[in-house]
């Protein structure tokens, strides 16, 4: 059985089954999300400073904005 939680950089560990998606930051539906979060408090930054590529939500409503692009998160967390 795979490990549910998937390492996607040195401080940031996800569970795997509790993604709902991974979007660009760039997509038109990832800047409405976000900045309806960022009123809410449930966005978490986890760029350590860098700049923003990919954010992924989870089901608990939170949003989590990393500094790796879309593709290598997607690979680490389902091997695509």
């Amino acid at each position: 059985m795979p490990d549910p939680v998937s390492k996607i950089n040195d401080g940031v560990y996800i569970m795997r089954d509790r993604v709902t998606a991974v979007v660009p930051v760039s997509s038109t539906i990832s800047r409405r999300i976000r900045s309806s979060n960022q009123l809410g408090g449930k966005m978490v930054n986890l760029t350590y400073g860098k700049e923003c590529k990919t954010i992924v939500f989870i089901n608990s409503g939170h949003s989590l904005l990393l500094a790796e692009n879309v593709l290598e998160v997607k690979k680490m967390l389902w091997g695509e």
